[in-house]
């Protein structure tokens, strides 16, 4: 095993998430209130529904030959705000995602060494002239990478916070917005433009999800609850996937 190549993937991390740490350090508040929410949530659900077709915005502007295009247009639009305004906090979309995939590294890393260190100690015990050296490097590996796991933890945590804060103040843009292009989309039939609607919703949760703090449920983060679900609400509405 590469003792040493994990070591310098371990020192540069550490360069990089310093500096995302000290980015990190402020309280963040909660954009608005779960009763609020529920209840705005709710009322535009029931407008949406109720409308027999798209909404007069939305038909005279997307209701077109180039109906895809322009939807296609507005849809990146929508995310270069969003993404303008999560910047604007703090959080770089580029940034939380490499940070994402680390996080899902060290993971796979921690899985392979504590294997590893099982097969090292079962060969110790037959051969009581085995090398102890690996197993030491090992434990010293394991004991970085869990303090760097817990840290990136606490950045995805706060990263998640602002993101969170930033969907729930264009709840009401994103959500209609979304809920009338499903509804096109289906009416003709258009599979890709459902897909293409679903891939975005996903990638909004994925950064959401880390704001979760543990796996019983916090009060403080029950609103974060109601706002996942009601975007794999929409997620489920494009796709047909079943709400987990």
């Amino acid at each position: 095993m590469d003792f040493q190549n994990i070591q310098k993937q371990i020192s540069v991390l550490k360069e990089s998430l310093t500096a995302l740490e000290q980015n990190s350090e402020h309280e963040i508040g909660l954009a608005v209130g779960v009763v609020e929410f529920n209840k705005n949530a709710d009322e535009l659900k029931k407008k949406l529904t109720n409308l027999k077709g798209e909404s007069d915005f939305f038909k005279s502007v997307f209701n077109t030959e180039d109906y895809y295009e322009n939807i296609s247009t507005y849809l990146e639009q929508i995310k270069r705000s969003l993404n303008y305004k999560i910047e604007k906090n703090g959080v770089s979309f580029k940034a939380n995602e490499n940070l994402q995939e680390s996080y899902v590294a060290i993971l796979n890393i921690i899985e392979i060494l504590v294997a590893e260190y099982q097969i090292q100690n079962k060969n110790k015990a037959k051969n009581l002239f085995s090398r102890t050296t690996d197993t030491t490097q090992i434990k010293s590996l394991l004991t970085e990478l869990n303090t760097l796991q817990e840290r990136i933890h606490n950045v995805l945590h706060i990263h998640s916070r602002i993101v969170s804060n930033v969907i729930l103040q264009n709840f009401k843009i994103i959500y209609t917005f979304f809920y009338n292009c499903i509804k096109a989309a289906k009416q003709r039939k258009d599979e890709l433009l459902l897909v293409e609607i679903a891939g975005i919703t996903d990638k909004i949760i994925t950064m959401i999800k880390p704001v979760f703090s543990a796996k019983i449920l916090n009060t403080n983060e029950l609103i974060y609850h109601y706002l996942i679900f009601e975007l794999k609400e929409l997620k489920a509405c494009a796709i047909g996937e079943e709400l987990v």
